[in-house]
């Protein structure tokens, strides 16, 4: 009986640990792995719900839709891509302005951000990507 009930126990831890995947962990400021989430106000932030979310890495960046255009702040839930932000201004060669999210890392841009767009980038350090 105590065979058993050992083989049991046994079984179930093993089940447990090959059953958590990355996915099934808790979601950070509720944003979903492997996403790039935004909150469009400050309430959405706080309350940890994202209003946006982009997920596919693309040659170029992303435009936003309206949940997502002027967010007030940004969660990189990713484990080894960053992210860009495109907010208009004067970047370093006179162009759009670009902001680098790390990964699981967050950004507040504030409640008057004009970010444009997003672009998730294979690299996991922002010292390595312009």
């Amino acid at each position: 009986m105590r065979m058993k009930l050992l083989a049991a126990v046994v079984a179930a831890a093993i089940l447990s640990i090959a059953g958590a995947t990355p996915a099934a962990a808790a979601d950070k400021f509720g944003c979903k792995y492997p996403r790039v989430c935004l909150y469009l106000k400050k309430a959405d932030w706080g309350a940890r719900k994202p209003t946006a979310a982009y997920q596919i890495k693309t040659q170029d960046f992303q435009t936003l839709g309206p949940r997502a255009r002027h967010a007030y702040a940004v969660y990189n839930s990713r484990r080894d891509d960053a992210v860009l932000l495109l907010l208009p201004g004067r970047g370093r060669d006179g162009g759009d302005n670009q902001i680098c999210v790390g990964p699981r890392k967050s950004k507040v841009l504030g409640a008057t951000s004009k970010i444009r767009g997003v672009l998730i980038v294979d690299e996991a350090r922002c010292d390595r990507v312009r």
